[in-house]
């Protein structure tokens, strides 16, 4: 992981958000990032086998129910949510949460 964050600092790319899942024979690194074309290129030099994988942004209140909310409005939608992360800073009232649904053109022109 310190490998392909240094190969994209290297291509001054901007980590916005990153989960890593592990398991016994793989470790997945999921990143979003604020350029995609210089990340694969970065990612293609540092010898990484990657997937470009769309996803959604959503903002979200830093308050209890605002994920049921938001997943019920997509559940409604008859959209699947296939994976999802998010974090908040402390103290904040906002957080982002990284939808991967199966189908982000409806998802979008969801109201949340």
């Amino acid at each position: 992981m310190a490998d392909l964050c240094s190969a994209l600092t290297e291509h001054h790319i901007n980590i916005r958000a990153i989960t890593v899942l592990e398991t016994i024979d793989i470790g997945t690194l999921r990143l979003i990032v604020d350029d995609v074309e210089a990340a694969k290129e970065a990612l293609r030099e540092a010898g990484a086998a990657f997937v470009v994988v769309p996803v959604i942004t959503i903002p979200i209140a830093n308050k209890p129910g605002e994920f049921a909310r938001i997943a019920r409005t997509i559940a409604n939608a008859g959209i699947n949510i296939e994976y999802v992360y998010a974090t908040a800073v402390p103290d904040s009232d906002r957080s982002l949460g990284i939808f991967r649904v199966s189908d982000c053109e409806r998802a979008l022109e969801l109201h949340f």
